[in-house]
């Protein structure tokens, strides 16, 4: 009997064993930059600060800017949110070459919110301040308001995106030197997706439907007291009241 049970017991370790390897084989298939963070050289990657990971091609003067531009990003979002708690890591590709290698499809940039913590991936169109902006505004957003909120939709995408717009202050979507719904540039009036998985498709399709969401988001803001409201609003979201639109 109790060989029996050893040997099951065996039977069931070497399951688990080869469970943890398909599961890590599916994910590093599937989200190569979450693998790439558990094993920076096994994708070409070195490992330059805390929390920053890019390919060796990566000129110093890049590398330098990089680490400038997210001191940058960090106090926008900080200013905007009244702090950034959050330690994303940033996996930053100079080349195209890097991006394919880890995923990337033609977007800028890409934010991955896990329960283990949030990967930034930039594409060597996403090495400026308003790109990572844009994600860390992501990343402070989730942390607040929990990432099973943002996986459910409970914050509507358009909404989430349209905050990231705003914060990062992108000129492609907003007016300038201009305020409140005034600074939108489009609202197409057409339905905006509440998903993530709905919303990164037609953004690949047409971009300037991160110009719609900023006017929403703005016109929102207008209705409910702005930038205070918008802050009150994701306190009370992550309390697990509803959003209101």
């Amino acid at each position: 009997m109790k060989k029996g049970l050893a040997r099951g017991g065996r039977y069931g370790l070497a399951a688990l064993a080869m469970l943890a390897v398909a599961v890590t084989a599916a994910t590093s298939y599937a989200y190569p930059a979450l693998a790439a963070t558990a094993c920076p050289t096994c994708y070409g990657l070195e490992r330059v600060a805390a929390g920053l990971l890019v390919d060796p091609d990566m000129t110093p003067a890049i590398r330098e800017q990089i680490k400038a531009d997210i001191s940058t990003s960090r106090a926008v979002v900080g200013g905007f949110f009244g702090a950034f708690a959050g330690h994303p890591t940033v996996i930053a590709c100079s080349s195209e070459d890097c991006d394919r290698r880890l995923g990337g499809r033609g977007a800028r940039a890409m934010a991955y919110s896990t329960p283990f913590g949030t990967i930034i991936r930039l594409s060597p169109r996403g090495l400026n301040a308003v790109i990572i902006t844009h994600e860390f505004s992501h990343v402070e957003l989730h942390r607040r308001v929990g990432v099973w909120k943002i996986m459910s939709s409970a914050l509507p995408a358009w909404f989430d995106e349209g905050v990231a717009v705003i914060v990062s202050n992108d000129g492609r979507y907003l007016r300038q030197n201009a305020s409140g719904p005034d600074r939108c540039v489009r609202d197409s009036g057409k339905p905006l997706p509440d998903s993530g998985y709905q919303w990164a498709p037609l953004s690949g399709k047409d971009p300037m439907i991160y110009a719609d969401a900023a006017c929403r988001v703005l016109h929102w803001m207008d209705a409910h007291g702005g930038q205070a409201g918008l802050l009150t609003m994701i306190d009370t979201l992550a309390a697990g009241q509803d959003f209101q639109p």
